[in-house]
């Protein structure tokens, strides 16, 4: 398939959807106000409108649709489109920024380069790589470009997306390549490092574990946290602005009773569904069933167990008795059984006449008629095969690239042509004619997969869900919670005294999770709003995905570093296990002065010595002990001779380095290399860095 079909393909698709959205565009010019409709946002003065958000939502939404071949975008889909478009917009906006500065730019050359000449741009290959051949095919790319004035609207701009795509990564690579020339390891230091790496020492050691200081020995105060919180406030950067909420779901469950009334109506359901006659069985699917009657032939795997393998072995007309199937009760009739491709490929030509519109033709209805039988006439005499009618009369304006090709669909997606293309053969040929006397296709049958046994199932559905009833009691106990505890400190006294499970979670502007909460978009955008205060318990009870929340606000982490008050329940354990630290290098000095060597200090500590060889610099654990890095780079460091005491993450330790071993004839260059390597990988985190130092303004949460 040539390159406009592939990024093309269901080009009908895309046509209406262009339709709808000028169609959208048009009426909802002449129905709004004259407001200002805020912006979404800002960047380094840099102003997302609602207006370009929203061209940009709705133009990868269509990507979407067409991709996916869907009509709707699922919900959760729509929110991480527009949190990818906003990202997408602040990395844009900030590399440029960078890039503009130190005038980068990716000249002409370059980018055609990338396109046809020998730095093919990894996405322009996977785009444009012939699946069956496995070649970048360069002649159509070539082709396409040199066509880009005469392609439709539509086409030009996906053809324009792809080429920004392209050519801002290759900028970001550029300046990532330019960050990478300042990083850079020594070669006397590489030399250094692999002598270390190279050797290993036989040692002696006396540990003193944290854990062998109990609590009640040490005492924490201000300074000890502020000292802690000042050696370590790197480790607290808060790269986004977030709120700490905790909540409490109620979830909505059916009650015993609940499940005894669905159960009743299943059996009056199933008593009359067998009686009904089969031309009225679709009328009472759709008025018994949470699904519609579907009337397509589909496997009997397609259905979840334990339903498939009584659908396999079914006869037309039998009944399958109800069961229990995930969230819902489930019965069917098998109304017909055949045998049937799974899989579908077919060529069609497109006969329009003036109907049509667009300007595709000037032919008249009967003109059309004349022609699709002229054509049909060819083709069963065989004085034209199918692929050269295409190209003399096919009204596609994609035929030069797919030649009436439609590709491989499964049984049932040809939609109105399906049924003749299963029931005419391999090579055989039927005309169609166009809804609304819009013109004709001529369709050849060009394969089809093996026939395999299909089930036409009219399948009830009865969803296994709480009556209305005890959705009111659960409201009711969640909302007397809410209205009895207006503030944070009597939400969770109240809590615990009703032994009600709180939960915590830190949410950003634009979030609409929570743990075990779907849809919580409504808590989140109460979170964010500027009257809602630290310690405020929502005043309503917010439904979220069959639950109900009731959801506090417990603090909000500003953009830059949390405070030391906001890390203080976090670094506790860090923070006591300091001072036990401090408390055991004081003792591991003091025995160090009095001893001579080791064993006499392990004697005036109550302890014993632990001797372990082969200690290498290259290997992460330090024997029993675990990951101790600080300890073996001391090791590493030590000729020979006792260490001075090192505090090490779970214990102090003093060492004796009896004696050195050499292992390995590590090469300085490529530990060099290797470690450069690493450097490189810390480029992807460049958006981040340049993110902390930007001035964002979002301002999403006043639109959505």
């Amino acid at each position: 398939m040539g390159i406009i079909g592939r990024i093309r393909q269901h080009s009908w698709v895309a046509v209406l959807l262009v339709g709808g959205a000028i169609i959208a565009f048009i009426l909802g010019d002449l129905t709004k106000n004259n407001r200002q409709i805020p912006d979404m946002g800002k960047v380094n003065g840099e102003t997302m409108t609602r207006q370009r958000f929203d061209d940009l939502v709705e133009r990868a939404e269509n990507n979407y649709k067409m991709n996916q071949q869907v009509s709707q975008v699922p919900s959760e889909m729509q929110s991480r489109i527009r949190e990818n478009v906003w990202a997408e917009f602040v990395e844009e906006t900030l590399f440029q920024e960078q890039t503009d500065k130190l005038g980068m730019q990716v000249t002409a050359a370059e980018l055609g380069d990338m396109f046809t000449g020998k730095f093919i741009h990894p996405y322009l290959r996977q785009l444009f790589t012939n699946p069956q051949t496995g070649l970048y095919d360069t002649l159509g790319v070539r082709r396409t470009l040199e066509n880009f004035n005469s392609m439709d609207t539509n086409m030009r701009m996906q053809w324009v997306e792809i080429e920004k795509s392209v050519r801002q990564d290759r900028m970001q690579q550029k300046y990532a390549g330019l960050m990478m020339a300042g990083l850079y390891m020594p070669k006397a230091l590489a030399d250094k490092v692999a002598e270390r790496v190279g050797e290993a020492s036989n040692v002696r050691v006396v540990a003193l574990p944290f854990q062998s200081v109990d609590d009640s020995e040490v005492t924490l105060g201000d300074a000890d946290y502020q000292k802690y919180y000042k050696e370590h406030k790197a480790e607290f950067r808060v790269p986004e602005e977030n709120r700490e909420l905790e909540f409490i779901v109620y979830p909505v469950n059916p009650t015993p009773q609940d499940l005894a009334d669905i159960e009743a109506n299943v059996e009056k359901t199933w008593a009359e569904f067998q009686t009904i006659e089969d031309e009225e069985i679709p009328f009472f699917v759709n008025g018994e069933s949470n699904r519609s009657y579907d009337s397509s032939y589909v496997k009997a795997s397609s259905f979840k167990a334990p339903f498939d393998s009584r659908i396999e072995a079914a006869a037309a007309g039998s009944f399958i008795e109800p069961a229990i199937v995930g969230n819902e009760w489930m019965m069917a009739k098998v109304m017909a059984t055949a045998m049937r491709p799974d899989s579908l490929r077919a060529s069609v030509i497109y006969i329009f006449n003036e109907k049509a519109g667009a300007n595709l033709t000037t032919r008249s209805e009967e003109q059309a008629k004349t022609l699709t039988d002229s054509v049909m006439d060819l083709l069963k005499s065989n004085h034209m095969d199918f692929e050269a009618a295409v190209e003399q009369f096919s009204d596609d304006p994609a035929k030069g690239e797919n030649h009436g090709d439609q590709q491989w669909q499964p049984d049932g997606a040809y939609g109105f042509l399906n049924e003749q293309i299963v029931n005419t053969p391999v090579g055989g040929h039927f005309t169609y004619e166009l809804p609304n006397g819009v013109g004709y296709y001529i369709v050849k049958v060009t394969d089809k997969t093996p026939a395999l046994k299909k089930y036409r199932v009219a399948l009830i559905t009865q969803e296994i869900v709480p009556s209305a009833a005890t959705n009111d009691a659960v409201y009711a106990t969640a909302h007397k919670f809410a209205s009895q505890n207006r503030v944070l400190s009597s939400f969770e006294a109240s809590a615990q005294e009703q032994n009600l499970q709180t939960r915590n979670s830190n949410v950003t502007l634009m979030g609409d999770r929570l743990p075990g909460v779907g849809n919580a978009r409504d808590i989140v955008r109460w979170a964010f709003n500027e009257k809602t205060e630290v310690g405020m318990v929502a005043d309503q009870v917010f439904e979220c995905d069959g639950v109900y929340v009731i959801a506090a606000l417990k603090d909000i982490y500003k953009k830059g570093y949390a405070t030391e008050q906001q890390v203080r329940p976090m670094i506790e354990m860090d923070v006591r296990r300091e001072k036990k630290a401090e408390l055991l290098m004081a003792r591991a000095e003091e025995a160090v002065n009095v001893g001579k060597d080791i064993n006499s200090i392990a004697v005036k500590l109550n302890t014993v010595v632990d001797t372990l060889d082969s200690v290498s610099f290259a290997n992460n654990y330090f024997g029993k002990f675990g990951m101790e890095p600080k300890v073996q780079s001391v090791i590493a460091a030590t000729k020979s001779g006792l260490t001075a005491p090192v505090k090490g993450a779970s214990a102090v330790y003093m060492v004796q380095v009896d004696s050195k071993v050499k292992t390995d004839d590590i090469n300085g260059d490529i530990l060099r290399s290797q470690i450069e390597q690493g450097y490189r990988n810390k480029t992807r985190q460049l958006t981040d860095v340049l993110r902390l130092k930007a001035n964002i303004k979002d301002t999403r949460n006043e639109h959505f």
